[in-house]
């Protein structure tokens, strides 16, 4: 799949990771591929923890906003999700500079809490490892984020939330 062809998640103008008009952010976008939730980007260098690594929180970061999207993309409701919790395990340092992956995927949806692992990759080798427990938004608080959230480049997973922007859940 190009670049061209591939769909990008929901994002937010002001968030750290995927914020386009975020001037300390990142700027990442996120991607359905397979049954993952995914994304490729060269960090940059200000958020080096040291030189050319990057942060141990902007790995935690990368990984808790995946695994946040996969509960919500896979999940059987298809509501927002907030972190209930997670626990990231640092195998290899993280380049910045260089092109990384991120991907996670719904491990399982319990109802009250839905469970994800994620991983990031360099060079095929995985640098970090995470394993999320997140709780689904309500209703009103997933009607509430929507209007935050831009939808170009955005078909299929814009209609994920129908129901909450009519108001029907």
């Amino acid at each position: 799949m190009t670049d061209g062809e591939r769909e990008y998640l929901p994002h937010s103008s002001g968030c750290f990771l995927c914020g386009d008009e975020n001037p300390a952010g990142i700027r990442t976008r996120f991607f359905v591929e397979d049954n993952e939730v995914r994304g490729r980007i060269a960090l940059p260098r200000h958020v080096n923890g040291y030189r050319d690594v990057a942060h141990g929180g902007v790995v935690a970061a990368l990984l808790d906003e995946t695994m946040g999207w996969a509960a919500t993309v896979f999940g059987k409701e298809h509501p927002m999700y907030v972190t209930g919790e997670i626990t990231v395990k640092y195998l290899a340092p993280v380049p910045v500079g260089e092109e990384i992956e991120v991907r996670s995927r719904m491990v399982e949806d319990a109802g009250r809490l839905a469970y994800c692992e994620g991983r990031i990759l360099h060079g095929g080798n995985v640098c970090a490892r995470a394993k999320g427990k997140f709780v689904p938004m309500g209703p009103e608080g997933t009607a509430e984020v929507i209007p935050y959230l831009k939808f170009e480049s955005c078909v299929r997973f814009r209609s994920i939330f129908d129901a909450y922007r009519e108001g029907k859940r």
